[in-house]
């Protein structure tokens, strides 16, 4: 009787090994530990969701807002960033952001950019690659079947309709598949980081006994230019360019 017990325990432990918990349950979790003010433990609990390879806006942001809730600015604007890339006109997303990045030490004023430019990009930020992508593949198959109405039909009106209204059309699909191919090209993009250190000396060149060009503080967004081993050169927007570890940051 004895051995039968232990040998049930034996494979019940084993189980719990073999089967971890679920994304779901373990987000059920951390949203309860989040509810009672656990933000240590609740971030843990989304750390272990994004090691399962579970990956939602939704996630990003309640783990950015477990890390906000425990002063840690870094990993906190981190994870805001993944959000937005995975869901860039969330509103929450956007104010909790901005939120936490007046809170840091760096005000780093951007250099402004044309209307051109900002026309474009929030024209691009519009919808996600994904949703761009879906916008595409509907133009086109409007357009084909216009296509097709305007060489089979024997009304001159309707043609004439047809044709203009699918040429029109073919301009929005190229320029969905292009905003498409943005976004996508943003979400995969591993030229941008967050400082994760308290304060971060920029160097001249990659080497600890060249000088220092300029501090950058937890929570600071750059820009990465290059990479010479655990060095590398980044960037700020307001043009400063330096040298510092990799091991000070975290690519978004």
């Amino acid at each position: 009787m004895k051995r039968t017990i232990l040998i049930f325990l034996f494979f019940s432990f084993a189980g719990i090994l073999v089967y971890p918990q679920t994304p779901d349950q373990l987000i059920a979790e951390a949203n309860e530990a989040y509810a009672r003010s656990e933000y240590s433990y609740a971030a843990e609990l989304y750390e272990q969701v994004l090691e399962q390879g579970f990956v939602a806006s939704e996630l990003h942001y309640n783990l950015g807002n477990a890390y906000f809730k425990n002063n840690r600015l870094g990993p906190a604007i981190l994870h805001y960033e993944r959000a937005l890339r995975l869901d860039p006109v969330n509103d929450n997303i956007l104010h909790n952001l901005q939120i936490t990045r007046n809170r840091i030490v760096d005000r780093i004023d951007e250099r402004p950019k044309l209307f051109y430019e900002r026309w474009w990009q929030n024209i691009i930020k519009i919808q996600s690659a994904t949703g761009w992508g879906i916008t595409s593949i509907i133009l086109l198959f409007i357009f084909l079947s216009l296509t097709a109405l305007y060489l089979f039909s024997r009304t001159r009106g309707v043609k004439k309709a047809s044709f203009y209204t699918a040429v029109f059309l073919l301009f929005l699909t190229v320029f969905s598949f292009i905003f498409a191919q943005k976004q996508y090209n943003r979400l995969t993009a591993d030229n941008e980081a967050v400082i994760m250190n308290p304060r971060v000396s920029a160097k001249s060149s990659p080497s600890p006994q060249s000088p220092d060009l300029f501090l950058v503080h937890e929570g600071t967004k750059v820009y990465i230019r290059n990479g010479i081993g655990e060095w590398l050169e980044i960037g700020l927007p307001d043009g400063n360019v330096g040298w510092v570890k990799k091991e000070t940051l975290e690519v978004i």
